[in-house]
């Protein structure tokens, strides 16, 4: 499990309710983008002490710049872990979750 405030999830979770929005509701693609997405993390963050990958990537596994770029790039990135906001964003787009 990442650390509680990674930036990588926080970009993962930000991006759920516009690829529900891009798919046109479509669940099932909008699961595995976010598996494939958190499978790759999991990776990356493994590749500091990962031998097959050096030099492979070319921005290099240095992780926690990885990191830094990303808040960097969206400082505001771990508002994505208040429930709030997250909901308010997936509402905006027309979709939610309702039990039948």
């Amino acid at each position: 499990m990442p650390p509680v405030d990674n930036p990588e999830l926080a970009l993962i979770l930000g991006g759920i309710p516009d690829a529900l929005e891009e798919s046109g509701g479509d669940l099932y693609s909008v699961i595995v983008n976010v598996a494939v997405n958190a499978w790759m993390a999991g990776h990356i963050h493994g590749e500091d002490g990962c031998t097959g990958c050096q030099d492979k990537r070319p921005t290099g596994t240095d992780w926690q710049a990885r990191m830094d770029t990303i808040t960097a790039m969206q400082p505001d990135i771990t508002k994505w872990f208040n429930r709030e906001v997250w909901t308010a964003a997936l509402n905006d787009t027309g979709y939610g979750v309702t039990r039948r």
